[in-house]
């Protein structure tokens, strides 16, 4: 079943500190990331790519794969026997812009093999009041195939896509919008907010995923529809004399799952020189259990409980991130012509969760360079 890692580590300082000198035509990123808990290890090479299109488009692209190794049995394979699952994804995307108002559009693909997911979304910005206020709007649909393909044995498990209806493939269709709005204050001061509805129908199940009763195991069943909603806002304020950037956030969500989510998070960006920026962020995280959750139900008898999960992320818990980034412009080593451009990126973060994930560390190197063509 699919592990998704998803990992935000563009600085949102960009729009008061950069590093970077005038834009190239285009520019290449080389990435690697490698995540580690209890039982899982992740390792997640990625190519990213931007490129100019004419003087007013924008086209990119990028490529990754997930290599994960897990020894959970909730993923299908023998207790503590550790397993190898690989994703891929690639993706491309395109920008307009016509005077004020940028449109554009993305579609990606990912599969690997109990899991392949599809998505097309498009999207639009417009700067108003001499760009001081900027409003964007977008919506995205994804189309999903889940099976039971990684399973041990002769033949492929039939899952319950819905009551009553069993298949070895089950469908999941994910349509969402967003609007985002940011406003500029004054020269240093800068307020965001965004609104993001996502509505999931159909197999949200882990097929390889058995809950624990008090009259024996079952496969988890989880609902066919779940409605997510987040509501964010951000501060993000620069101060001239030290070129620092301070940054706060919170996030809150819910879904009709009765999962509700706190998310506070404050960044601190400061530039070293005319070669190098530091930050150092701080993430507090904590949610409330789903509604049909439990860590051991009274039976598996869908009449009297038609829903059960093992899932640890519908459990309540909590998240503490710290997390520390340096990035350096090749020009710092005495680099020269493009090389003097290319930035270095190193992320290190250490998650602390009270759940049976364990604590974890994520490791994040990352090399852009510019292009010229």
């Amino acid at each position: 079943m699919r592990l998704q890692l998803i990992l935000r580590v563009a600085p949102l300082a960009a729009i008061l500190v950069s590093a970077t000198p005038a834009a190239a035509d285009g520019s290449l990123s080389v990435r690697g990331v490698y995540y580690k808990e209890r039982a899982t290890r992740v390792m997640q090479p990625m190519l990213d790519g931007m490129f100019d299109v004419g003087t007013r488009g924008i086209l990119t692209a990028h490529f990754l794969v997930d290599a994960i190794t897990s020894a959970s049995s909730s993923s299908g394979a023998d207790n503590a026997v550790p397993f190898t699952e690989k994703r891929y994804e690639g993706g491309v995307g395109y920008t307009h812009e016509i005077e004020n108002l940028r449109l554009g559009g993305e579609a990606k693909y990912s599969t690997e093999s109990d899991y392949r997911s599809i998505y097309f979304g498009v999207r639009g910005e417009m700067d108003l009041a001499q760009k001081n206020t900027t409003l964007g709007l977008g919506a995205g649909v994804s189309k999903d195939k889940i099976s039971a393909a990684a399973a041990q044995g002769p033949s492929v498990p039939m899952l319950q896509c819905s009551p009553g209806v069993a298949a070895t493939d089950c469908l999941l269709s994910v349509y969402s919008v967003y609007a985002s709005a940011s406003q500029i204050l004054s020269p240093n001061l800068i307020v965001g907010a965004t609104y993001d509805f996502a509505n999931a129908k159909g197999y949200q199940s882990n097929p390889y995923r058995m809950a624990l009763a008090d009259d024996g195991i079952a496969a988890e069943r989880h609902p066919t529809i779940r409605r997510r909603t987040a509501i964010a806002a951000s501060v993000r304020y620069f101060i001239p004399q030290t070129q620092t950037t301070l940054i706060g956030a919170y996030r809150y969500y819910r879904d009709n799952w009765d999962v509700f989510a706190h998310t506070p998070e404050i960044r601190i960006v400061q530039q070293v020189g005319y070669s190098a920026d530091a930050t150092f962020r701080y993430r507090f995280y904590k949610q409330d259990a789903a509604f049909f959750y439990r860590d051991r139900y009274s039976t598996t008898d869908p009449a009297v409980l038609p829903y059960l999960s093992d899932d640890v992320k519908l459990d309540a818990f909590t998240t503490h991130t710290f997390e520390a980034k340096l990035g350096v412009l090749g020009e710092a080593f005495g680099a020269g012509g493009r090389w003097s451009g290319a930035r270095f990126e190193g992320i290190l973060s250490y998650v602390a969760q009270d759940n049976r994930f364990g604590n974890a560390i994520i490791a994040h190197v990352a090399l852009t360079v510019p292009l010229d063509y």
